[in-house]
């Protein structure tokens, strides 16, 4: 694996998109569908920007040490 790939949001401590936390988080998202939703790929959101977005992007508060907070807000 490349250190570009390694840095993008998806494998960043801030990128949370496991399903059942985006519905607890994202009100009305089970009203459109479901957390589980084909149409949702691999999006998620990013805490730190409080974005929805895509796992490939990136930007410069990447944190891949595990030191990101891990709970739900």
């Amino acid at each position: 694996m490349t250190r570009e790939r390694e840095a993008c949001c998806g494998s960043c401590d801030h990128f949370r998109n496991d399903p059942a936390y985006l519905e607890a988080v994202l009100n009305g998202l089970t009203g459109m569908g479901s957390g589980y939703a084909a149409t949702r790929a691999d999006d998620g959101l990013c805490l730190r920007h409080d974005r929805f977005t895509g796992p490939r992007g990136s930007c410069r508060d990447y944190r891949g040490d595990g030191r990101a907070e891990k709970r739900m807000r």
